[in-house]
């Protein structure tokens, strides 16, 4: 049992003497200190007895330099109406969560093995979200995550709004599953949203002329049915939606044939193929693709885009393809072939007035100055122009 600390003023010739044990004294060593009557000491005595009563024999007085850090530390809490017991109980908090969290990539992990029963273009999709998290996060501790680091993970400004939202909705699944097990707090991710962004100030995005040969090989070795809808996006700039209503007899070497049925403004365009566009079509003459939107898919995710496909993920399943590697392009531009052709159509010479014509728009060709004037230089265009099937070359190719 610790002995009983005594506090006995004792008379000496200097006065009355109180011993202060170290436990109890600002030094943290023996002290003696000295009063001009036994009052003064006994009071001294009192208080030191009241202390240690109350507090325990740790509540011994405060060095000077924990006493600084106590009022600086006081000071910065002031505003907030906080006190320090306040700020000390706060600071275990967070680690006691930070205890219980992991890492990010381990808890991604488990939870795509936990996801193993969903459908498989959803797993893919899973994947794709859980490897972009892991990338940029996967040492840190959930609990120690911000919404601000979600954000740059999963949708950082620029991203576009299609992949930004898959990105997100995904990347909530995962978050809200972690909070159920108790590593992370829900409301973190409530910050987390899609970039904004103005449509008419949007920077449109093209396929380099390396992504825009590597998609029509893709197609070529996997999906041949495709080849001849991304020739005619690519070198002739018909929107997509355009591809899925357009008719076999619609497309000859000759001429493209575009009635009002098939236009999105619905007025009938004429476009003349140029001598790349032709040679693509006398190799692949369009057919209509029946399952095109799976099939673009399908070649987006093989040539390295961030894109789900159920038609690889069956593939794969079956042992009819290896799985592609990670996707390495990043998220697919908007509207990318129609943007890369006019962008490099413009390099090319051709006149704004005849692009105008082409691609259906009304008016006078300033928006299509502002989005595609400058975007691609005379050299990539001519390389642009040059892409042409397996085996094919175009003798004298002549660009505008």
């Amino acid at each position: 049992m610790a002995r009983k600390i005594k506090f006995t003023p004792q008379k000496t010739d200097a006065g009355w003497r109180l011993n202060i044990p170290p436990k109890l004294s600002e030094s943290g060593k023996r002290e003696r200190h000295f009063f001009r009557t036994h009052k003064l000491a006994e009071a001294a005595a009192s208080d030191l007895k009241e202390k240690v009563e109350t507090f325990g024999i740790q509540a011994r007085a405060i060095a000077p330099s924990l006493a600084e850090a106590a009022t600086a530390a006081a000071a910065l809490l002031a505003p907030y109406g906080a006190s320090l017991i306040d700020a000390a109980r706060l600071l275990v908090a967070i680690r006691e969560r930070e205890t219980a969290s992991r890492p990010l990539g381990q808890s991604a992990d488990d939870w795509l093995a936990a996801c193993e029963g969903l459908r498989t273009k959803t797993q893919q999709g899973y994947r794709q979200t859980a490897n972009r998290l892991k990338a940029a996060l996967g040492e840190r501790i959930l609990a120690t995550l911000t919404g601000e680091d979600l954000q740059a993970a999963l949708a950082p400004a620029g991203t576009p709004a299609t992949a930004a939202g898959g990105h997100i909705g995904r990347g909530k699944a995962f978050w809200n599953w972690c909070a159920e097990s108790g590593w992370c707090r829900s409301e973190t991710f409530s910050s987390v949203k899609p970039p904004k962004s103005s449509r008419e100030a949007d920077e449109i995005g093209i396929l380099t002329v390396a992504e825009a040969e590597s998609l029509l090989r893709v197609a070529e070795a996997h999906f041949p049915q495709a080849v001849a809808s991304y020739a005619l996006q690519l070198f002739a700039g018909i929107r997509a939606e355009e591809i899925t209503r357009l008719e076999s007899g619609h497309v000859t070497i000759e001429g493209i044939d575009l009635p009002a049925s098939v236009t999105k403004k619905g007025r009938r365009r004429h476009i003349t193929p140029s001598p790349t566009l032709a040679a693509w079509l006398a190799k692949y003459p369009f057919e209509p693709c029946a399952n095109w939107r799976r099939v673009d898919r399908a070649c987006r995710r093989i040539g390295g885009w961030e894109v789900v496909s159920d038609l690889v993920a069956d593939a794969v399943a079956a042992d009819r393809m290896e799985e592609p590697q990670e996707p390495t392009r990043g998220p697919w531009p908007q509207n990318a072939l129609r943007h890369s052709h006019a962008s490099y159509a413009v390099a090319a010479g051709v006149p704004l007035e005849a692009l105008l014509f082409e691609f259906g728009h009304a008016g006078n060709p300033t928006l299509l100055r502002q989005h595609y004037v400058g975007r691609a230089s005379k050299k990539q265009a001519i390389a642009f122009f040059a892409i042409t099937p397996e085996g094919v070359k175009i003798p004298n190719l002549k660009i505008a």
